[in-house]
């Protein structure tokens, strides 16, 4: 039927706006300092099941958002500083291998912390819709608008903005940034707090329908990184729609075959760009002048 075609495809777009945040989240760290992130789930998880146990304590929910948000953008910068910056001659592999450390540390920490349990916040103020037979949840429409404001606002900032610009200089030519007067350092540390934030967001958006437990975070941030390659991790508007669409497919999937492959769809993507078209969505390379 139509409306059951229009309903996944609604459920479907509201998930693949959680993996278009944590693909933004990948590529900003990436374009500056040439690091795949595999932590990126967990900083999802982590404000998810905080902000969780922050509402359950008693805390209002918008103030338990606001902290979650700001202490993992904190648990970020710290992992920037702590760990990253101290590793010489971080390699793009070298840093997938420390950052699946810095991943599994954080799995540990929110299990010792919070237990086994999924915990999910309180939905977030707003009324369901109901459109021509299709229900849209509250909560999926500020999964979208966080999307639409945050993820579209990190796009912007990177590729219209001189500080943006700056940021993804220091990849591509870093004596060049010190000569002109860009901080590599402040740049590593300023993506690392861009990349926490948006997890964040994303864990905080996400954690009233989906849950978040100690154990998520690292599929959730697979698909992210499948979205990412989807961008060539380079373009922050392939990467949206690359997880926007594997949003889609996923829920196609579970909702027309079988809901226990809804997982692997992520894997098969990425097995075949790698394979057939390695620059993913992106149509020509792009470059970045400042």
């Amino acid at each position: 039927m139509l409306t059951d075609f229009l309903q996944l495809t609604v459920a479907g777009l509201s998930q693949g706006s959680v993996y278009a945040l944590l693909a933004v989240g990948l590529i900003a760290v990436y374009t500056v300092r040439h690091i795949v992130n595999i932590a990126q789930g967990e900083f999802a998880m982590l404000a998810g099941i905080g902000g969780a146990w922050l509402t359950a304590a008693g805390m209002p929910l918008i103030v338990a958002i606001l902290v979650a948000i700001l202490s993992v953008t904190l648990v970020a910068v710290a992992v920037e500083r702590l760990i990253i910056a101290r590793v010489k001659n971080l390699t793009t592999l070298f840093s997938m291998i420390v950052t699946l450390s810095v991943s599994i540390l954080l799995q540990a920490i929110m299990l010792l912390v919070w237990g086994p349990e999924a915990r999910g916040m309180p939905r977030f103020p707003g009324e369901n819709l109901l459109i021509g037979g299709v229900s849209i949840r509250s909560q999926e429409i500020w999964m979208l608008g966080a999307l639409v404001v945050v993820g579209g606002g990190i796009m912007l900032f990177y590729e219209k903005s001189r500080w943006g610009k700056a940021l993804r200089a220091c990849a591509e030519q870093p004596i060049a940034a010190k000569i002109v007067g860009i901080s590599p350092v402040m740049a590593s540390v300023l993506a690392f707090a861009i990349a926490g934030f948006v997890g964040a967001v994303a864990g905080v958006v996400s954690s009233p329908i989906s849950l978040s437990i100690w154990s998520g975070g690292l599929l959730l941030g697979l698909k992210g990184f499948v979205a990412a390659i989807l961008g060539g991790f380079s373009s922050f508007r392939a990467a949206i729609v690359g997880a926007l669409l594997l949003g889609v497919i996923e829920a196609y999937v579970a909702g027309y075959i079988a809901s226990g492959l809804r997982d692997g769809v992520a894997f098969l993507i990425l097995i075949l760009v790698l394979t057939f078209r390695t620059q993913g969505l992106v149509l020509k390379p792009t470059a970045v002048r400042v």
